[in-house]
């Protein structure tokens, strides 16, 4: 497979060839008669290329006027604003009509080219969503060939399109491609836009996303360097308080990267000293996330889930760093957040659940881990899959331990018997399914004999008044099931298709 760079050049020389080629073939056809009348159409023509393309195709922008003249293909007689009206035969039109009915032939033909752009950006888009990279990548390398044909090389709806191959080729693990276009991509975007533009940033973010899967992590860093002075200058030049708001939210996603790369790199105190600049600036923007806020604010919006990544990140350090206590307050703001914009069941809130329930049980309040291990299990058993049950497997017998570490023998009990039956019918799917139905079977023992040795309330009380009397629950050992780490990793905020 050729790289990006080769088949870019390649695609590059054929477009000239075939505009040097369409063009000495015109030159040996025109009638001489007609030479004065035709440059002036060709003139007028590419007024109304320039013109359109500027009202209608803003590079990169997928809120454009083209839902507008979507039915004019199939409408005869359909007005595009200019007082021209569509005629199929260019020969039944009168002398008159000749030059407005090329300025229309012309319109239509971008028209036509730009939807079936959209289409395809579409159809690429929905190919990334749904995992089918190879599709998506050769959908994306099509609509660049056509671009390049149209515009040649140094093109700023090229540069968008070569951003786009970039992101297709890093979803699908081709780092080499994906780091070949993504620096065609910035290069002529520099060039076409100008050093500052904000979509320069928008690719050197990618940039630094795709060089820190390269493990190259000070040139992942250099790159969202640059890429947050871009931003800097894009918030002071900012026209109005949404776009200053929404440029300082970009800042907050490039901040929020470096610490990434420094969490991937070990530096845990720099990580997290930019994942507090990050949510302060996020902060700054959102408010708190209390019931009020929720109420009146759309949590639609971008960038809340981004403000829930960060924080989550954070938490992680305070993991790593044992800061336990800092960690559940993190991770419960987050989880408020991720409650509001996802799925009960959905992976992430998942994993925040986990992680402060480890936190919990790493504190020694069994009865809080236990809380949300019981919510755990009810959330993995209503979804389906080897992997849900997996996880629910595990889920269960660390709310077995807390229930045992609570001394609630009865409630440990009968979920003992709810692993013993999964284990028996559906536990040769697992790596270690025989050892953890011996272990189940040993504490179902120990914990039945704690029932019968103490069957009810009164019979604990007393128990435990007496001096002579030894609390013996201890002996109840479920410490094989005790939490072990979430295995956790930063999250980059980036992959931003922009439509070319």
């Amino acid at each position: 497979r050729a790289s990006i760079r080769e088949t870019f050049t390649m695609l590059g020389r054929k477009s000239r060839r075939k505009a040097r080629e369409a063009k000495k073939a015109t030159e040996e056809t025109e009638d001489d008669n007609r030479s004065t009348t035709e440059a002036s159409e060709e003139e007028d023509e590419e007024t109304v290329k320039m013109s359109l393309f500027q009202r209608l195709f803003s590079p990169g922008s997928v809120e454009t006027d083209v839902s507008d003249d979507d039915d004019d293909d199939s409408q005869s007689g359909t007005s595009l604003g200019s007082g021209t009206q569509y005629s199929e035969d260019l020969s039944e039109s009168t002398e008159g009509q000749d030059e407005s009915t090329c300025e229309y032939s012309a319109t239509s033909s971008l028209i036509k080219f730009d939807k079936d752009l959209r289409a395809r950006h579409r159809a690429a888009c929905k190919y990334m969503t749904n995992g089918k990279h190879p599709k998506a990548i050769k959908t994306f390398e099509s609509i660049l060939s056509d671009l390049l044909e149209r515009y040649g090389e140094e093109h700023e709806r090229v540069g968008a399109a070569l951003h786009n191959v970039a992101v297709a080729n890093l979803r699908a693990g081709l780092l080499d491609d994906a780091r070949d276009a993504i620096e065609e991509a910035v290069r002529i975007r520099k060039l076409t836009l100008g050093d500052e533009h904000h979509k320069v940033a928008d690719s050197l973010v990618e940039y630094g996303i795709i060089l820190l899967s390269m493990k190259k992590y000070e040139e992942s860093i250099k790159a969202f360097k640059e890429a947050l002075i871009l931003r800097e200058i894009e918030a002071e030049e900012a026209e109005d308080s949404t776009s200053e708001q929404d440029a300082r939210l970009k800042m907050a996603k490039i901040r929020h990267n470096i610490g990434c790369v420094n969490f991937e790199i070990g530096r845990f105190d720099e990580a997290k000293r930019k994942y507090e600049e990050a949510i302060e600036d996020q902060r700054a923007i959102f408010g708190s996330w209390t019931a009020p806020f929720m109420l009146l604010t759309d949590t639609s919006k971008p960038g809340y889930l981004t403000m829930a990544s960060t924080m989550c990140n954070k938490g992680y350090i305070d993991v790593e760093q044992e800061n336990y206590v800092e960690a559940i307050s993190t991770f419960t703001e987050s989880l408020k957040i991720q409650k509001v914009l996802l799925e009960a069941n959905n992976k992430l809130i998942l994993s925040t659940m986990e992680n402060i329930a480890y936190c919990h049980c790493k504190n020694g309040d069994f009865k809080e881990a236990g809380k949300l291990y019981k919510e755990l299990v009810k959330l993995q058993s209503e979804t389906y899959g080897d992997q849900s049950q997996r996880g629910w497997s595990q889920s269960i017998k660390k709310l077995i331990l807390c229930q045992i570490k609570e001394y609630e023998f009865e409630d440990a009990f009968d979920n003992l018997r709810v692993l013993e039956d999964y284990l028996s019918s559906k536990g040769h799917k697992m790596r270690h399914a025989a050892s953890d139905l011996k272990r189940t079977h040993k504490l179902m023992g120990e914990v039945n004999y704690q029932i019968f040795k103490f069957p009810t309330i009164s019979d604990y009380s007393s128990r435990f008044s007496c001096g002579m009397c030894g609390d013996d629950r201890e002996i109840v050992d479920a410490s094989a099931w005790f939490p072990k780490k979430p295995a956790n990793g930063s999250k980059m905020s980036g992959h931003r298709m922009t439509y070319a």
